[in-house]
């Protein structure tokens, strides 16, 4: 659970704030969140302000996948669908988790500009078309706002290795880190993105090539 007193101390020193109410109600309502969600590592991402709503959202990891794993959608609790989201337009009302991240609504996503309305079920009327919903293009937003500001020092991270055959390995605290000093910190050269690239498909890793051996398939995914 993440210590919205504390971040909302630090956040009224930039003169940013929710105010004392909604602060409190924010607290109240990620805990009921948690306990309806079975979610672990709950989170505050923001306020997305709408034409006619605002959205609150929240985001964590869910083990288990309640929709169908589709093709080409990258796997719950991998690349673009790291994280779960939930939103609310009303902080007494309950959470609302948007669907899991597909490539073709990223790749649109890059292409248009929309204003949101803070209606989930609102059409999306732009040109190049986007194929899906309000929902499906906050979703979209939202990893690539993820993938592209979340970072950390350089370092800071060291990837353990898989305890099974198969198995992603998973970062972690690299034990002989120092922090730099303040100096060096001001370069972007000291820091890095914590989370992978989404490429050019959509996705933070390439599809597999069908119809082709092993070595083949690698042969190909390195020309890409």
């Amino acid at each position: 659970m993440p210590d919205l007193a504390g971040e909302a101390e630090m956040l009224e020193w930039a003169n940013i704030g929710f105010g004392e109410q909604d602060t409190y109600r924010l607290g109240k309502a990620i805990k009921r969140l948690a306990v309806m969600s079975g979610a672990e590592a709950l989170g505050f991402v923001g306020k997305i302000f709408g034409t006619q709503k605002d959205y609150w959202i929240a985001n964590g990891r869910l083990k288990d996948s309640e929709e169908n794993a589709e093709k080409g959608v990258e796997p719950r609790g991998e690349g673009v669908n790291t994280f779960v989201f939930w939103v609310t337009d009303n902080l007494l009302n309950d959470w609302i988790q948007l669907p899991d991240c597909k490539a073709e609504h990223i790749v649109a996503s890059r292409k248009i500009k929309h204003i949101f309305t803070g209606d989930l079920n609102c059409e999306i009327d732009t040109n190049p078309s986007f194929p899906g919903k309000e929902r499906h293009l906050l979703r979209a937003q939202l990893a690539r706002i993820f993938a592209a500001t979340a970072i950390a020092p350089k370092g800071l991270f060291e990837m353990q290795e898989a305890e099974e055959d198969g198995q992603k390995p998973e970062p972690k605290f690299a034990e002989e880190f120092v922090i730099p000093g303040t100096d060096d910190l001001k370069s972007l050269e000291a820091w890095a993105n914590l989370h992978p690239i989404i490429l050019k498909a959509g996705r933070t890793e390439h599809l597999t090539p069908e119809g082709l051996d092993e070595e083949a398939a690698a042969e190909k995914l390195a020309q890409l």
